[in-house]
């Protein structure tokens, strides 16, 4: 298995294009992975909180028949912080201008992956820019409700602390080893031993790419102050909901009551003996999810 994930992040990698463009105040950089053709699907993909582009290569490398387009969302990876507040408002509104300034000739297809997916909700909910939405283990129900609410509470309390601290040992504590690790171990499900320690080597290099502790912080408050639920019954295309059985962050229960919401052709895909990193656990099969999706709505 962690030949397959490895190989397909490796495989996206070598074929990607570095760009960069200047959208909402701020230098966006982004990598083009060309399909085979200009008249491929396009489909946007808007990585995790404290991720980078990255996290979601391999489900690049899997949809090599697509032309895939991953940003660095601004104040991490290499794209540059706002100079406002980094709140999903305005994540949702810096994604309308991005996808407006990649100038391309038909509609794109949009996924977002966890936090990624309440920003690609709050721009869909408003926007007749995108073709179809992808939400990859959306964060569907508020964190610090619900039957996964002892994670919550518990980095609730790092990150008061955090907030609490001086900017430098707050920045210590924010990317120290047993902080990036301890998440690894407990959102990974895997049992096997290769492909956990390719995740946990994933998260070791990309999980502490942001600029500063206040991206960091203003990233977390925007993560737990809203969700996809709240933008759902909103939707103006088809809808894909890919989701893992054993998801730390949102129930299948929640998961389910949100796809219903949705007032337009949906889909629910899910993914058992996988929690909330889909994108690393089993990114064929998401791929394979989109491209059948994508198929029974073009």
């Amino acid at each position: 298995m962690v030949l397959i994930s490895k190989k397909l992040a490796e495989s996206a990698a070598a074929r990607a294009i570095e760009k960069s463009v200047s959208v909402s105040g701020c230098k966006s950089a982004y990598w083009f992975y060309p399909g085979p053709t200009l008249e491929a699907p396009a489909i946007v993909l808007i990585h995790g909180y404290r991720g980078n582009h990255r996290g979601l290569e391999a489900i690049a490398g899997a949809l090599d028949d697509f032309n895939v387009y991953i940003p660095d969302l601004p104040g991490f990876g290499k794209s540059e912080s706002f100079e406002e507040n980094h709140s999903i408002q305005n994540y949702a509104n810096w994604l309308s201008d991005f996808i407006t300034a990649l100038d391309l000739d038909r509609k794109p297809i949009l996924l977002g992956h966890s936090f990624g997916s309440i920003i690609c909700a709050a721009f869909a909910a408003n926007s007749n820019q995108i073709s179809m939405l992808v939400l990859e283990n959306p964060v569907s129900a508020p964190a610090l409700e619900g039957d996964k609410v002892f994670i919550s509470k518990l980095t609730e309390k790092f990150f008061r602390v955090i907030g609490s601290v001086r900017p430098s040992l707050a920045d210590w504590l924010l990317k120290s080893w047993p902080m990036v690790r301890g998440m690894s171990i407990v959102m990974t499900k895997t049992r096997d031993r290769e492909l956990r320690a390719w995740i946990h080597k994933q998260h070791d290099d990309n999980f502490s790419d942001f600029a500063s502790t206040r991206v960091a912080l203003e990233g977390y408050a925007a993560s737990i102050s809203d969700n996809v639920r709240n933008y759902s019954g909103k939707f103006q295309v088809p809808t894909l909901v890919i989701i893992g059985d054993r998801d730390e962050i949102t129930s299948t229960e929640h998961q389910q009551k949100m796809t219903d919401s949705i007032p337009v052709r949906k889909y629910l895909s899910l993914h058992q003996g996988i929690g909330h990193l889909t994108h690393y656990e089993s990114p064929a099969l998401v791929a394979d999810d989109i491209r059948t999706f994508v198929t029974e709505n073009s």
